[in-house]
Parts: structure tokens; C-alpha cells; sequence
């Protein structure tokens, strides 16, 4: 069950912008006049305009930092957003979703069903010197596909590979197990843990090693990571694609949003993101900053369980009916729930949607997206808990969410809904260690689960969780009756 989704503020220093006015400005008078060229016949040269001086350094604020700098073992997109920018990707999805962007891969070609092939390019190294070959495609998703979950989470998005040729140096073929149209999704920026390691770094270090420092080929290259503080990246001066226009490039970790925003106005860093929305004023009208809106990939979701966590099975708490296994009480939550007054807790930005795939994914279903999504009808959500058989209050719903903010405002507001359409709401505020190691990671939630989820451009990674060959969400419950309906849906669609 989805709720809306974010639009999350991106606010940038007007540094350059303010440098740039500098150097190509009117320039003061002389105090003496210019005297008059002897021979008028013959024109001076314009003078050439001062070239706008350029950071060496650009600093980012954010709320986390990185935890791990091997791609497969991180699964959330700030920390991505930071571990990308020390590793190359095979290839990119263009910023409208429309096609392909080469990156390591020049080009590519299907020989058959099964067999896709990729030219690499021959002239990238790694931040040590060495030369990134098809080997290194090659063993950074064997040893994903060999390793285990605890070792690697992303593993279950690889096991789509049946094995990997090598021709040459250059030349690699991802053999699939069946048919897959999705394999670019798969292997692209798009998936999390793509970013390729190198396989004599990886060999010599091991997998702790790359745990705590990168071996990629990107454009920035780490010299200094103090846990939960900072990172410093140097310019990736030998970058197949171009050197990058500043020489540092800093990541400070400040959790406290009202901080990050002390910082900006005071010049401090350069960008933050996710602010409160009461900061947005305050930025604006600080000289030389402002804020910026952009379509974020976050939405905010509400998960039922439809049935028993098979591995649960005798928990005293858990091994029981829960009262969403009733359709009519899933409909009658979707009903009682007016999305766009919940969004006003993140200052009203975003957007009412009902599906795991949003815009500006292309294969999106955009009847689903928008107002069309919000169905709030509180007086029909009366109706199918009375035929559900329930007296106002009899139907109790335990409800699990991060109590971080906005999510444990968002929570507080919909269990209030919930309640006036007379459901029976046990809401758990968890922080987030707790939420994460007690509730979402071993999947132990109970009626309702809210949780904020980042969207992708990969349409696997939105609809392949729910299939019933996917343990972990096989947990949610999607096993049973339900996946017998939904496993061919999904895969005629794949």
C-alpha cells in the first residue's frame, strides 16, 4: 500500500554562480582617460574576459555517511550516492529513462537468448595503477553469487547469472539462466553492488579489506574516511572520461538538519539536502543560498501482512491470524487514508501514488500516480470493517515505523485516520537501530509496517521482490494462494 511520494530539496551554495558574476563583470573605470590610438584606422583587440576562478574544493553536507565500500554490501541510496563516486559501472541509464549510456562498456550486443555480450573499453585503470579488465568483471559477481547473504545482502538481485565467458581482455558474455530482458537493469548504475572492485585488490585485501577502502576506477579517489564525520575524495587526475572541474571533493556526515542548514548559511559547505521544511525560508533568504526542489525516488509505504511468517511458526507473538489477511480491512486502510493530508508532515511536497513503480520510471503506470492514487473515502472504509464483521474498535492493527522524522510524524497522523474510521491501531515507535535489527531486516513485522523506501530506474527492483522465489519477501507473506496468482503475472511481464 503506497502513500506519496517525496520530493526531497536539494540546496546549493551559489558559490560558483557568485565567482562566475565576479570574473565576467563590468569592470571599474581607470583614473585616467585612455589615450586615443595613434593610428585610428587600426582597432585594439578586445581584451579577454577573466575566466571564473573554480572551487579546489567542494563540500557536501548529509545526514549519513558510508558504512561499507564494497557496492554489494549496501542496499541504501545515501550511501550509494557517496560509494559511486569511487567506482565505474558497466553502463548508465540516461536521466529520462529512455536508453543506455556506455561507461565501461562501449557497446553490447545479444547473441542469443540467453547470452549478452560487452565490449569493455581499453583504456581504464583502477585507482592503483592497474589496468580494469573483463577478469575483474568477471570475479566481482562470481564472488557476489558464490558469497552469502551476510556477506553480501545485494545477492539475491545476481542470481540471475548462470556463468560468464571471457573472450579476451575486453570482451565478456553474462550467460542468463533464462531468457531475461531485464539483464541491463540488472548490470547498470541502476543496481545497487554493480560497481565494479578489482579483482587483485579484492584477492590480496579480501572482502574486510574492501570493507574499508575502495578499489574502484571513478572519477574520485579516497584519501581520508573518519567513520560517521567525514570523507575526502582527490580528483581521479587519469579518468578515461575527463578530470573533474574541482580538485576535493568533501562529504560531511551532520545528522541534525537545523546543523546542516547553520552550516550552509555560514559557509560551511557547499550543498545539503533533505532539510525541514520550516528551514526553506531561511535559506532562501540568506544571500548567496537558496533551495532547489527535484523529483526525489523515495515514497512513503504501507505494507499488511496477508499471513504467517513461515519461519515464525510457533512464536507466541507472531504465529497468529492477523486481522489484514481480511481484504476487506486492507481496502478499508486504503480508504480511511488521506495521502495528501499525510504528506503535509514533510511540508506538503510529493505526490499521492499506488504502486512500487513510480515516474519517472518509463514502465510506471501513471494511472496510478497523482490524485486519481488518493482514494480516501472514510465513510466506505466503515462499511467494509462492519462487513468484515467488526464493532468500531474491535479490529486491532500493530503498527511498526521508524519514529525518525518525517516518518514517525507520518506514522502518528495515519494511525489517527485509521482510528476515526474505527480501526484499532497499537502503533511502535522504534528508533532506527532498533526498527531495522528488530522489525524490518528479520522481517518480523505484524499487521502494518511503514516504511520509507527509495525507488529505481530498474523495474526488477520493484516488482522481482514479490515473487514467490524471493525468500525475503516470500516472509511478508506472498507465498500460499497469492503467489500462485502472482507469480505468472509477474513473470509474463518480465
Amino acid at each position: 500500500m503506497s502513500f506519496f511520494r517525496t520530493w526531497y530539496p536539494l540546496i546549493l551554495i551559489a558559490l560558483l554562480i557568485i565567482v562566475a558574476a565576479a570574473g565576467c563583470g563590468p569592470r571599474a573605470a581607470p583614473e585616467d582617460p585612455v589615450a586615443e590610438p595613434e593610428d585610428p584606422a587600426v582597432d585594439e583587440e578586445p581584451e579577454e574576459p577573466e575566466e571564473p576562478a573554480l572551487p579546489e574544493r567542494v563540500t557536501v553536507a548529509a545526514a549519513t555517511g558510508v558504512g561499507s565500500w564494497d557496492p554489494p554490501q549496501c542496499w541504501l541510496s545515501a550511501p550509494e550516492w557517496l560509494i559511486e563516486n569511487a567506482y565505474d559501472y558497466l553502463h548508465m541509464k540516461s536521466t529520462d529513462g529512455a536508453d543506455w549510456v556506455p561507461q565501461l562498456a562501449t557497446h553490447w550486443e545479444i547473441i542469443d537468448d540467453y547470452t549478452h555480450r560487452f565490449y569493455l573499453r581499453d583504456d581504464v585503470k583502477f585507482h592503483d595503477g592497474t589496468d580494469l579488465t573483463a577478469h575483474d568483471v568477471k570475479f566481482h559477481y562470481r564472488r557476489i553469487i558464490e558469497g552469502t547473504r551476510e556477506e553480501y545482502i545485494l545477492r539475491a538481485q545476481y542470481e540471475w547469472i548462470d556463468k560468464m565467458v571471457i573472450h579476451d581482455d575486453y570482451t565478456i558474455d553474462f550467460v542468463t539462466q533464462e531468457p531475461d530482458a531485464l539483464i541491463h537493469l540488472k548490470i547498470s548504475q541502476q543496481n545497487n553492488g554493480a560497481g565494479i572492485v578489482s579483482k587483485a585488490y579484492f584477492e590480496n585485501v579480501g572482502v574486510e579489506g574492501v570493507h574499508r577502502w575502495p578499489m574502484g576506477s571513478g572519477p574520485w579517489i579516497l584519501r581520508e574516511h573518519v567513520r560517521d564525520e567525514h570523507v575526502i575524495f582527490d580528483v581521479n587526475e587519469d579518468y578515461w572520461a575527463g578530470r573533474a572541474d574541482f580538485d576535493e571533493f568533501e562529504w560531511k556526515v551532520i545528522p541534525e538538519a537545523s546543523t546542516r542548514v547553520a552550516e550552509l548559511i555560514t559557509g560551511g559547505v557547499d550543498l545539503i539536502w533533505d532539510i525541514m521544511p520550516q528551514d526553506q525560508g531561511r535559506i532562501d533568504s540568506n544571500p548567496g543560498t537558496r533551495t532547489l526542489w527535484t523529483t526525489g525516488g523515495s515514497g512513503l509505504f504501507l505494507i499488511p501482512r496477508r499471513s504467517v511468517n513461515p519461519e515464525l511458526v510457533g512464536d507466541a507473538e507472531l504465529d497468529r491470524y492477523f486481522t489484514t489477511e481480511d481484504p476487506r480491512i486492507r481496502e478499508a486502510i486504503e480508504l480511511a487514508i488521506d495521502k495528501y493530508s499525510v504528506r503535509e508532515i514533510a511540508g506538503g511536497t510529493g505526490e499521492a501514488f499506488r504502486a512500487r513503480l513510480m515516474p519517472p520510471i518509463p514502465e510506471a503506470n501513471p494511472n496510478l500516480f497523482g490524485p486519481e492514487a488518493n482514494l480516501y473515502d472514510p465513510d466506505r472504509a466503515r462499511e467494509l470493517i462492519a462487513e468484515a464483521g467488526y464493532a468500531p474498535g474491535e479490529c486491532v492493527l500493530v503498527m511498526h515505523a521508524n519514529e525518525i522524522y518525517p516518518t514517525g510524524d507520518e506514522a502518528r497522523v495515519i494511525a489517527d485516520m485509521l482510528e476515526e474510521v474505527g480501526l484499532n491501531v497499537d502503533l511502535r515507535l522504534l528508533d532506527t537501530t532498533t526498527f531495522n535489527t528488530e522489525v524490518y531486516f528479520p522481517v518480523k513485522s505484524q499487521e502494518l509496517i511503514l516504511m520509507s523506501l527509495g525507488g529505481n530506474m530498474n523495474p526488477f527492483f520493484g516488482t522481482g521482490q514479490y515473487h514467490s522465489s524471493n525468500d525475503r519477501m516470500q516472509r511478508y507473506g506472498v507465498f500460499g494462494d497469492v503467489a500462485e496468482r502472482l507469480d505468472p503475472l509477474l513473470e509474463y511481464a518480465w
